[in-house]
């Protein structure tokens, strides 16, 4: 893995990646940005996957790939609002494999976060 990227594997980017970056780099960047991750089932049955984790893998990965973002431009906080209560009214198998792959997910996140000794980072937890 280079220095220039924190996650693996990259997500390609769209057209359109360069000329955002270039847009966003003529302003003010942020200071804090918040993701509310919603609508990972609802684009698992659109793209007919076999199961809705694919939906909400698609999403982690999409996350990872605006976290880079948000590191190239230096934005200091970011917010990441990942389950609801509402989670919780699903099946119980549902919620199960949710839980077991949110488990998963923030265990790669930190450790790739902690991979770079050169930024400093909090993480909290709430609820």
């Amino acid at each position: 893995m280079s220095d220039t990227e924190w996650f693996e594997p990259k997500v390609e980017e769209a057209w359109w990646h360069g000329l955002a970056r270039r847009f966003l780099a003529l302003g003010p960047i942020p200071r804090h940005i918040a993701f509310i991750m919603d609508g990972n089932r609802r684009y698992a049955r659109k793209q007919k996957c076999s199961s809705f984790v694919d939906g909400h893998l698609k999403g982690f990965a999409q996350l990872m790939s605006v976290l880079e973002w948000c590191r190239q431009f230096e934005v200091k906080e970011v917010t990441v609002y990942a389950l609801s209560l509402e989670n919780f009214n699903r099946r119980e198998t549902e919620v199960e494999d949710l839980l077991k792959l949110f488990e998963r997910k923030l265990i790669q996140l930190l450790n790739k976060l902690f991979c770079h000794s050169e930024c400093m980072y909090r993480i909290y937890s709430s609820g």
